[in-house]
């Protein structure tokens, strides 16, 4: 017996899986224990994702957001964003900034080991709206295809985008926007327009130096030449030109916002004016004339000219920068004149005449008028085809110091500069099978080939208005300007293909298949463009 007690101790085999026993419960306590500490870890980084989310959505909401608003909104983004309960939500401002704080509870595994089924955990986050500068350019398409719902609905969208930013946003000077209504032409506003004397001729020193006052720009044009104001043409008639311009002539100058100088005439803007087109076969005949466009001809050019009241000279050139030539009114006008013709008498029923297709909205310059800015978007009507590339190139303008329009603050410290182009439809030439080839734009007509091609279909033409919208995009981007880009009820695939290219990154492209979607699209623009911080 004494024997096998002996041996019982000598023997070491067990001692290994006794020690074992032993080690296990402090391990496996360890091991719970750091599956608590990750529980517990995981819990709050998840409450301070939701905290940080909530409260940037309501720093976003602005400054004139209740209290009560305020908490609603931290509730709805922790329902979202975090599974479990949460207790002792609070909303606490502090000026433009608000505090989100609250406490959960994470589950322990191991924790009751030690008596604790559960620990708490609380987190808090601070938001504030980084105040900045912001100039925005609302590039809107008011083209005959948006009337009704449509622009309706858009009128809705922006004005709410324009509200809404006006709360965010704590003093006016920081937020200004600027509206440029597109369709066939942009219109610039007629005020820049020059004035006349008592004579009725055009009074040196008066008008916008970026507009051709003189006639001097050189671009092949069906009709009118170099050497004649189309200002004073427009006099001649009696009819204040409504002030829409044309494209300027050449890929560079028509998409870029090249400063217009005097002495380079090709970099002017030139005032659209709607030529008398010939009698038969055309929509805007109106006047009496057996005149031919394109008919190089020196008797051609005396009637052509004639037919505006002006006097050419030996080589057929416009005299007097085209004033008014009383002996060319034709005698009727002499008589009911009362023996001194002063305009010419024209047919201008049916829209014709030489304003003709100039119905949209002026540019409304970059300002912080909002009550203004709502009422002329609520005054938008529906008008004229599509003309995208125009829309972007006067967008780019208005948000680039120097003329024509000069309210950009960017010249002088860094302002958040956003364009947001919306469209409905595609690039339209308006191609028809006449001589002229398509009706008058502001690219002049198809034969001036100032497109490129002076003759071909509506295909060719919207490739190339594609790729000069492109061209307008890219100029913009170039020079800092986030660009937006929405895609209203327009099934084209090239025409979406060439908004998504043209915004910032396919992030910034909006396809909006019904209008009913068109809130949205615009809210949540107007949350990108609004930087807001966590501050803690």
């Amino acid at each position: 017996m004494r024997t096998q007690l002996a041996a019982f101790r000598a023997d070491k085999r067990g001692n290994f899986g006794i020690l074992s026993a032993i080690m296990a419960v402090p391990l496996v306590m360890s091991a719970g224990l750091a599956l608590d500490l990750s529980t517990i870890s995981r819990t709050r980084a998840e409450l301070q994702s939701a905290m940080d989310a909530a409260a940037l959505a309501v720093a976003r909401e602005g400054k004139d957001i209740s209290d009560a608003q305020a908490k609603d909104i931290a509730d709805r983004f922790l329902d979202d964003n975090f599974n479990p309960a949460y207790t002792k939500l609070s909303v606490v401002r502090d000026g433009t900034a608000f505090k989100v704080t609250a406490d959960t509870k994470a589950n322990l595994a191991f924790g009751a080991l030690f008596g604790y089924d559960d620990w708490d955990v609380g987190a808090a986050s601070t938001a504030d709206l980084a105040y900045a500068d912001y100039e925005i350019a609302l590039v809107l398409d008011t083209t005959g295809s948006m009337a009704g719902g449509k622009l309706q609905s858009m009128k809705d969208a922006v004005i709410g985008m324009i509200e809404t930013m006006e709360l965010q946003v704590k003093h006016e000077e920081n937020l200004k926007f600027a509206m440029v209504p597109f369709a066939t032409y942009v219109n610039v506003g007629a005020g820049f327009g020059p004035s006349f004397d008592k004579d009725g001729k055009q009074v040196k020193g008066t008008g916008a130096a970026w507009l051709d006052l003189e006639g001097k720009a050189t671009m092949p044009q069906s009709e009118l030449d170099t050497g004649a104001s189309r200002f004073q043409l427009y006099n001649n008639f009696g009819v204040a030109w409504p002030g829409c311009v044309e494209t300027r002539y050449g890929k560079t100058y028509a998409t870029d916002d090249t400063a217009a100088d005097v002495g380079n005439p090709e970099t002017l803007f030139v005032p659209a004016f709607a030529i008398d087109e010939p009698d038969k076969g055309f929509s805007n005949s109106y006047l009496k004339s057996s005149a031919k466009p394109n008919v190089k001809t020196k008797d051609e050019q005396e009637k052509r000219w004639a037919k505006y009241g002006v006097k050419v000279d030996a080589s057929g050139k416009p005299e007097k920068g085209g004033l008014l030539n009383e002996l060319l009114v034709p005698i009727t006008e002499l008589l009911f004149g009362k023996g001194k013709a002063k305009k010419i008498r024209y047919d201008g029923t049916d829209g014709k005449g030489p304003d003709n297709g100039c119905d949209v909205q002026p540019i409304s310059p970059l300002n912080s008028d909002y009550d203004t800015l709502v009422k002329k978007v609520k005054s938008l009507q529906a008008n004229g085809t599509t003309n995208i590339m125009e829309g972007v190139a006067w967008g780019l303008r208005v948000l680039s110091p120097g003329e024509p329009f000069t309210e950009t603050m960017s010249a002088k410290h860094d302002v958040e500069r956003v364009m947001v182009v919306l469209t409905d439809g595609s690039n339209v030439f308006g191609n028809s099978g006449n001589a002229l080839g398509s009706s008058y734009s502001s690219f002049g007509y198809l034969v001036d080939g100032r497109l490129g091609i002076t003759g071909g279909g509506a295909g060719a033409t919207n490739a190339l208005m594609n790729e000069r919208t492109l061209a307008a995009c890219t100029n913009a981007k170039e020079q800092g300007i986030t660009v937006y880009t929405i895609r209203l009820e327009e099934p084209n695939v090239a025409t979406g293909e060439m908004l998504k290219q043209c915004a910032t990154d396919e992030a910034h492209y909006f396809d909006v298949p019904s209008r009913k979607q068109l809130d949205d699209a615009f809210a949540k623009i107007g949350e990108r463009i609004v930087k807001v911080r966590l501050a803690s």
